[in-house]
């Protein structure tokens, strides 16, 4: 059982799905989104699947299983014994850890991003918010990060969102050892495999949706291939000509302003010594 945690915006879906795509891996997404399957998210979507209608081999009728664990239940259906979950509440994760088993390994992935590419997606995401409060909450999360690694009850990895983009396969190959798995070159192509996350960057997953579409046989009552249309807005030009390949993203560097930057550095600049790339 693996954790992902880290500040958002910081490719953890895109770690999961990378890491999903091994056989022995189910990639939950952030599985806390299981307690309210069926619920409408603030833009009217449906709760579920990210992947699936409501007819989801995974996720449909999950309340009605006869077990409690999430991850259990997610073993079961799958057939895969290795759950990742990448829930970024403290709180969540603390409460799964300690229900697991005593024999179940504890594996927390911390993922690493330079905290100005943090800030600056979150200043394209959320037009109103200034840089004082998102940096705020980043360092308010990284510190939470570092202090859940610091008491945490098993195998605490760390990996860079950079190192991952610029090295995909060296870095996989080293995360798979510390979790106790062989690499596969799967992990490689996570766009034509099958999964199931609940929640995370729908970028990300819309690059998946779209090359599973691609190639899928052609035929009537099909669902034509997803267009950015259903994106937000601020993620709509970035991924319409986006591969189906790990791009490191350094938007930052090009559209953060010489304010938000001072602004990041008084606030966050002591923070980010160990992160910045």
């Amino acid at each position: 059982m693996a954790f992902i945690f880290g500040a958002g915006h910081s490719g953890t879906t895109l770690l999961g799905l990378l890491l999903g795509a091994h056989p022995r891996i189910c990639f939950a997404g952030e599985a806390w989104n299981s307690t309210r399957l069926g619920s409408r998210t603030d833009r009217g979507r449906v709760l579920g699947c990210n992947f699936c209608t409501a007819d989801c081999p995974v996720w449909s009728d999950s309340h009605a299983d006869d077990s409690p664990d999430v991850y259990e239940m997610l073993a079961r259906r799958t057939g895969r014994r290795f759950a990742v979950d990448s829930t970024k509440a403290v709180a969540w994760v603390d409460q799964q850890e300690s229900a697991l088993l005593s024999t179940v390994r504890r594996h927390l992935i911390v993922l690493l991003r330079d905290g100005r590419a943090v800030v600056n997606s979150g200043l394209r995401k959320y037009p109103d918010a200034t840089p004082e409060v998102l940096t705020t909450e980043w360092v308010a999360q990284m510190r939470r990060t570092e202090d859940l690694a610091t008491r945490w009850p098993g195998t605490v990895t760390r990996v860079h969102y950079e190192d991952l983009a610029e090295r995909t396969e060296d870095t996989l190959r080293a995360l798979a050892a510390s979790l106790g798995l062989e690499f596969v070159p799967a992990m490689l192509d996570p766009w034509h495999s099958e999964q199931h996350p609940l929640g995370g960057n729908e970028g990300t997953q819309f690059l998946v949706a779209r090359a599973r579409a691609a190639r899928a046989p052609a035929g009537p009552g099909l669902p034509p291939p997803p267009d950015t249309a259903g994106l937000e807005p601020s993620k709509r030009g970035y991924y319409r000509d986006h591969p189906p390949a790990v791009v490191l993203d350094t938007r930052w560097r090009e559209e953060m302003s010489p304010t938000a930057l001072a602004v990041f550095e008084t606030i966050g600049g002591d923070t980010n010594i160990p992160y910045a790339r």
